[in-house]
Parts: C-alpha cells; sequence; structure tokens
C-alpha cells in the first residue's frame, strides 16, 4: 500500500470519525482521576443495584473502634453497604458515555469500531509521515511556530501524533479488548486491561501521563480538521 493511499484512507476515515475520536478522549481524560475526585470530596463508591455479585470494602468507626471487612451480594439503594451508593454520579453518567455515547448497544458498536479504526488512522499516520533520514526524525518532534499558522498546525498535528503514539495505541488496544469482549469478566487480565486502560498501573505518574495522551489524542482530530478546512478554503 502506497503513502499515497495510506494518506486518502487516514484522511477519509479522520474526517467522519475525528467528532466520536474527541469524545472518546475527552470522556476518557475526564476518567482517569474519577477514584482522586470522588475521595477528595467525600463521594460515595458507587455499585450497581442490578449486580448478581458485588464484592465491595467498608471501614465503619464505632467510638474508638473501626471494623473493616467486605460485603458481598445484591444490593438496592436502601441496602448499599456504608459508604457506597446506588445512584449514579457525575463519573457514572461520564462512564456511560465514554462506553456507549449514551446509546446503548448501538453506541458500544460506535465506539468500538471507531477505536479500531483509530489505531487504524494512527498508524497509517506514522507510516506516512515515516522519516527518510535523522533529520527527519527530529523534525517529526519539533514545531516551527514562526512559518506561519499552516505549518504551525501540521507541526502540531504531527509532532504531538509522534509523541503520544505509543501510549495512544496502548490505550486503544485496551479499550478495544473491553469493547470486543476479549477479556474474560472477573480475571486477573480484566483486571491488568483496567489498570493500562485507566493509567493507574504505575501509579500517579502514568495517570498524569494518561490524563495528558487523552487530551493529545483529542486534540489530533482538531489540529487535522483545521488543517483540511483551511487548504479546502483556499482551494
Amino acid at each position: 500500500m502506497t503513502k499515497k493511499v495510506l494518506l486518502k484512507l487516514h484522511l477519509w476515515l479522520s474526517l467522519p470519525l475525528g467528532v466520536i475520536i474527541i469524545l472518546i478522549c475527552l470522556s476518557g481524560a475526564t476518567l482517569v482521576f474519577k477514584n482522586e475526585i470522588r475521595n477528595a470530596l467525600e463521594m460515595p463508591k458507587v455499585i450497581a443495584p442490578h449486580a448478581k455479585s458485588v464484592k465491595v470494602a467498608y471501614s465503619v468507626k464505632a467510638g474508638d473502634e473501626e471494623r473493616v471487612g467486605k460485603t458481598i451480594g445484591k444490593f438496592s439503594s436502601k441496602d448499599a453497604p456504608y459508604g457506597t451508593t446506588t445512584k449514579r454520579d457525575f463519573f457514572s453518567f461520564v462512564t456511560k458515555f465514554h462506553t456507549s455515547l449514551m446509546m446503548g448497544p448501538v453506541g458500544k458498536l460506535i465506539i468500538t469500531y471507531t477505536t479500531l479504526l483509530f489505531i487504524f488512522i494512527l498508524i497509517s499516520g506514522i507510516f506516512v509521515l515515516l522519516p527518510k533520514d535523522r533529520k527527519q526524525l527530529c523534525q517529526r518532534f519539533k514545531v516551527e511556530w514562526n512559518k506561519g499558522s499552516r505549518r504551525r498546525l501540521f507541526d502540531l498535528h504531527v509532532s504531538l501524533g509522534w509523541c503520544a503514539l505509543l501510549w495512544l495505541l496502548l490505550l486503544s488496544v485496551t479499550g478495544l479488548g473491553f469493547g470486543l469482549k476479549l477479556v474474560p469478566k472477573g480475571t486477573e487480565l480484566m483486571r491488568l486491561f483496567h489498570e493500562l486502560h485507566i493509567g493507574s498501573w504505575g501509579g500517579m505518574l502514568t495517570k498524569i501521563i494518561t490524563f495528558v495522551v487523552s487530551l493529545i489524542g483529542a486534540s489530533l482530530p482538531i489540529t487535522g480538521y483545521l488543517l483540511y478546512f483551511r487548504r479546502r478554503c483556499k482551494a
């Protein structure tokens, strides 16, 4: 497949899917620190009322004694364990949006196959701009700020894409694993995929990187749209 064909595929897939990619990345960035924000605001942990089996850690202080344990069972809004709730909060809705665009099974399919095509978009972009030598490789990570707005947009699109490529692929592949149900529920593999997807596998540092990379992922369609429509307006 030639670079010209790859460029056309990169463009014509990005145009219709760009908006969805932006929404996926922005909602994903919002969810990276959801546990930290919930804890800071002392928000109760949200559990599913319809779950067949739920394991919840709880800590109850009675006077000078503190009881810590685990509860397993089916809960309603009235009998949820201490420190938990079955009522959805802001992050619950963002999670639903991130996984299905609030559109049920159809939305899940849209998210899954957009993610699959996003992987192709990322890889095709790299092959289209594959450097010929070391000098070009260095240029892929630089932004020329003084050579006009179009060059600036192009450099931002390319350099940010190159910098975030591997991390974006990691997020996309793990997300695709959930979307295509390739990971068995309740297994160590699923836990690993979840940690990789939200960036918690390396502590706060990897969470911060995941947050920044998610924002970069959202910026790529934006700079791509600006480049495309600027060229169309001049044509």
